[in-house]
Parts: C-alpha cells; sequence; structure tokens
C-alpha cells in the first residue's frame, strides 16, 4: 500500500493554490508554466504532460498565464488544410482504383467477374465523391485573404525588426544603403 504525505498536495488544484513563498517543488505546475511560456496550447500541453486540460487551464490562469487563441485559429486552419490536402490524396487513389476496376471489367471472361468488377466500380466511384474535398469559392478567398493578411503581418515584422536594429526608417535611403551592404557580404 503507497504510503502518503500529508505534506504533498492532494490535487492539482493544490498544487496550484500554494503560497508562492513555498519552497516546495511543484513539479507538474512547474512543467504547465514552462511549456506555456514556450507558446504551446493548453491542448498540446495537456497532450503532452498528461494533466487534464482543465488543470493546466487553472495553473496558467494562477501563473498569470492566458493562451493566445489566434495561434489555435492559425493552427486549426493549417490542420484543416493538411486534412483536406490528404483527403484529395485519398480521393485520387481511390481514382486509381477505378481505372485498375474498369481494365477488370474490359478483361472479364465470365459474368461473375463482370458483375465483381461492376461492383467495385460502382463502390469505388461512390468513394472517390465522398472523398473529393469540397471547395466553395468563399473559402478560397477566405484562404488568399488569410495568406495576405499574414504576409502583410509579417512584412510589418521585419520592417519593424529593422528599424529597431539599425534605427533609420525602412523606405529611407540609408537603409536601402544597409540592405544592399549586407547582400553584398552575403553574396562573398
Amino acid at each position: 500500500m503507497p504510503k502518503f504525505d500529508d505534506e504533498a498536495p492532494e490535487s492539482i488544484g493544490n498544487e496550484v493554490t500554494r503560497p508562492a513563498g513555498d519552497n516546495l517543488v511543484q513539479p507538474r505546475a512547474e512543467m504547465v508554466v514552462v511549456l506555456a511560456q514556450q507558446g504551446m496550447g493548453r491542448n498540446e500541453i495537456s497532450r503532452r504532460t498528461g494533466i487534464p486540460w482543465a488543470s493546466v487551464t487553472r495553473i496558467a490562469k494562477a501563473n498569470g498565464i492566458t493562451f493566445d487563441t489566434s495561434q489555435t485559429e492559425v493552427a486549426l486552419r493549417a490542420r484543416i488544410a493538411q486534412l483536406k490536402q490528404a483527403q484529395a490524396g485519398i480521393a485520387l487513389g481511390l481514382h486509381e482504383d477505378i481505372a485498375v476496376a474498369r481494365m477488370l471489367l474490359r478483361t472479364a471472361r465470365t459474368h461473375r467477374d463482370y458483375a465483381f468488377a461492376s461492383k467495385a466500380i460502382g463502390d469505388l466511384t461512390q468513394a472517390a465523391q465522398r472523398m473529393t474535398p469540397e471547395i466553395s469559392e468563399k473559402e478560397s478567398i477566405e484562404e488568399v485573404k488569410d495568406f495576405l493578411t499574414d504576409l502583410r503581418d509579417g512584412m510589418r515584422a521585419v520592417r519593424d525588426g529593422f528599424e529597431a536594429q539599425y534605427g533609420v526608417p525602412f523606405d529611407s535611403p540609408e537603409a536601402a544603403e544597409i540592405i544592399k551592404q549586407e547582400a553584398n557580404q552575403d553574396e562573398s
């Protein structure tokens, strides 16, 4: 039978509510805080550590950490795009299988082989139709808008970083000279 220390926290909630000056190590809470500070999302922290997401939320909140939902939205859009790409790949494979089944239909020597090939073509065609991702014009426009917004934000970050590093406006002649010098150094 395991022994329990009366000083040990009974639950993750107790780890969070211990006084800040308490020198006892709170490894689960510390792990959550470190991962959250590295920019990891709540669900990913929960998956990696085995700590329930609700506890991850409590620990983060107790330590003044909030999760950026914009990163979650970007990650979700990227995951959806990956899934659509995989779905399109499966649909393409099914179309190839249909071509094979059509060849079997053409070369069938018995009524039974002909019936099996016909059934396979029908089933594969239905599966391919279900697996072919539908992309609406609205989705395409939204994807382009998101891409352009991300590109604009990235360009702003580069401009702001350049101006902070060199102390000159990015669109100034001095900046053009700095960029030209750096390009020449990269070529050498």
